[in-house]
């Protein structure tokens, strides 16, 4: 994603899957050595194996020269150009209907080309094995049989690791949830699948056409991945000052949206080196200190932000203490931090849905269900941009009310 290259990647599956259909025609080879030995003499000449007894083949056997024929076909070709037309934009619309990335106009000008990046490697790192093991078994065993059945299920793992591959690709680039990647990496499958009327889009008037309405996109696609990966630069070039803690908390930021947590907390913790006061440092290391259940060094984060600013982010912090206290269990301290963010943010569902929470372990179920409602109807009334943001709170706000 930050140093990969596109066309490094384009060449790797061109490469992988020339391997692979290398394998699909490699049992002549191995039935001709095999007429060729001592036996073949006394024996009647063997009929022609016919489509039905090789189901991976589609025609008649290939000529000597087949095996380069078939490295330079556009069956590889085609793997490459339906991975870019069909299952990257498949993939990026499907992640933008399951989480909260924007529009695909706007995912895909700003992260097509680092997503582009991984489906290639993705696919030619999980290929590569399998397409390596066809090979000797076609030789030896041959397609028909058992033969097929292996270089079928070869090729099911294969797309089984590249799935496996993309969750992480997916969380990294765009910070999707585990099950979102792993919905939106097999739906992009069903218009892969079509990548056989690739060929019929060939046509050079159609293909120029094209490039005159999507050049501007795809422009728009190389800069921003070259303008990401020169952010990336200039700031660990910045932290060779010693005195600059922001361009620490920049990069750690950055790892945090990349879900790379142990990196992020490391910038933080040199940033607060740096400068002790660094209330984002501070602010950030309460968050990440609240999600690993340590109470203790979450608000002791939290105190040194609200001794600098109580209102930071816009009283974000308070709503951060109000959930530390209510995982470590101090109720009261809980309903007094969430009582003041509320009062300064009332229509943030995430706030009322654990003002509820305190209020209904507190045993005050009206004052709760109050909250709930709230918190229903302030998710109700967002911005469309923003309701996959609060999509999960006012489900949790739903399954508590139903709960009172």
């Amino acid at each position: 994603m930050d140093e990969g290259s596109i066309v490094f990647g384009a060449i790797a599956v061109l490469l992988v899957a020339g391997l692979f259909e290398a394998g699909r025609w490699a049992h002549y080879w191995g039935d001709a050595a095999r007429a060729a030995g001592p036996a073949a003499h006394a024996a009647q000449p063997a009929e022609p194996a016919t489509d039905a007894e090789d189901p991976l083949t589609d025609g008649a056997s290939p000529g000597p020269g087949a095996l380069l024929g078939t490295l330079a076909s556009t069956s590889a070709l085609t793997t490459v150009v339906g991975l870019a037309v069909l299952y990257a934009p498949s993939l990026l619309f499907a992640l933008t209907l399951l989480e909260p990335i924007g529009s695909f106009s706007v995912a895909f000008r700003r992260d097509f080309g680092a997503l582009l990046a991984c489906i290639f490697d993705a696919w030619a790192a999980a290929h590569l094995p399998c397409a390596l093991a066809t090979l000797p078994i076609a030789l030896l065993v041959g397609n028909a049989g058992q033969g097929w059945l292996l270089i079928l299920a070869l090729r099911g793992l294969a797309v089984i690791g590249f799935v496996a591959l993309m969750v992480p690709a997916l969380r990294t680039v765009f910070g999707a949830r585990a099950a979102a990647s792993v919905a939106a990496s097999l739906l992009a499958f069903l218009p892969y699948a079509l990548q056989g009327i690739l060929a019929w889009l060939a046509s050079p008037f159609l293909l120029y056409y094209l490039w005159l309405y999507f050049r501007g996109d795809l422009s728009d696609v190389g800069w921003s991945l070259s303008a990401r990966r020169s952010l990336k630069r200039h700031l660990e070039a910045a932290t060779v000052n010693p005195r600059d803690a922001d361009a620490h908390v920049q990069l750690g930021l950055i790892h945090l949206r990349r879900r790379q947590v142990v990196e992020a907390r490391g910038r933080f913790e040199r940033a607060l080196e740096i400068d002790p006061d660094e209330v984002d440092a501070h602010f950030q290391l309460g968050r990440l200190a609240r999600l690993d259940s340590r109470w203790e060094d979450a608000i002791r984060h939290f105190e040194a932000v609200v001794a600098k600013d109580e209102r930071y982010a816009r009283h974000e912090v308070w709503r951060e203490i109000g959930a530390t206290y209510l995982g470590s269990g101090a109720l009261e301290h809980a309903r007094w931090a969430l009582e003041r963010f509320t009062s300064q943010r009332p229509h943030d569902p995430e706030g009322l849905c654990l003002h509820g929470d305190v209020l209904l372990a507190l045993e005050r179920r009206d004052e709760a269900r109050a909250r709930f409602q709230a918190a229903i109807e302030a998710a109700d009334t967002t911005p469309g941009y923003r309701r996959h943001e609060v999509r999960e709170w006012r489900k949790h706000a739903a399954r508590r009310l139903g709960a009172v």
